[in-house]
């Protein structure tokens, strides 16, 4: 007897085909998602590297420089950095507050004072450049506090009658205005604010939290509790 042969339908072998094309599409979407998600991880990676290296080479917090005027002590448990200006209306307002804090902290609080003559003012850089020839004298902090009482005369002979009041040495004093002689300390802090993106004053750090725009003493007085723990 004739053995019968069986053939299977083409719809049978359209069938395995499907299945093995799905298998097949699996296998690959699973190689390239995996792939790409090593891709990205590497890519993630990298970036996060070279953010830190830049971050090595740009001022991220402000450090305490030669000249810069300071007020307190090194071992104090927070230090105050104080972008300013005199002939800044904001800068002035935030006194009060500053000296409460002061008042209120005593040791524990360090003020470094940064000059930034962003006001457009034709006495902006000259007060500051006054102010920091009197700490050549020991009275910067006695002269930053008369600068503020008198913004609204700020002028040569009202910083050379200040630094009379204050008992300062007059030749030396004004022989340091007319050298300009911390004109390079202004330039490097206007450098600096450019790394720290300052773009603002009165702008204050309180050791490396930055605080800009709307603050009043409620809000300084929170983080330097913060600060302090």
């Amino acid at each position: 007897m004739a053995e019968k042969i069986s053939f299977k339908s083409p719809k049978f072998y359209f069938v395995y085909f499907i299945i093995f094309s799905i298998i097949i599409l699996i296998i690959f979407s699973i190689i390239i998602t995996r792939y790409y998600w090593d891709y990205w991880s590497q890519v993630r990676l990298m970036e996060k590297y070279y953010k830190g290296r830049l971050q090595e080479f740009t001022q991220v917090f402000p450090v305490i420089n030669q000249y810069d005027p300071i007020k307190g002590s090194a071992a104090a448990k927070v230090t105050i950095y104080e972008y300013s200006d005199f002939l800044c209306p904001s800068c002035l307002s935030i006194q009060n507050d500053l000296k409460s804090l002061e008042k209120l902290y005593g040791s524990d609080l360090n003020f470094v004072f940064k000059g930034l003559p962003l006001v457009v003012a034709t006495e902006s850089r000259p007060a500051l450049l006054a102010a920091y020839c009197a700490n050549e004298q020991s009275k910067f902090w006695e002269y930053y506090d008369l600068l503020f009482q008198n913004t609204a005369s700020l002028n040569q002979q009202e910083y050379l009658e200040l630094a009379n009041k204050l008992g300062l040495n007059m030749e030396q004093f004004t022989k340091c205005q007319s050298d300009n002689r911390y004109e390079q300390i202004l330039d490097r802090n206007l450098t600096d604010s450019m790394s720290l993106q300052i773009t603002s004053i009165p702008t204050l750090y309180i050791n490396k939290e930055k605080v800009e725009g709307y603050f009043n003493y409620d809000n300084l007085k929170k983080i330097i509790d913060q600060q302090m723990r």
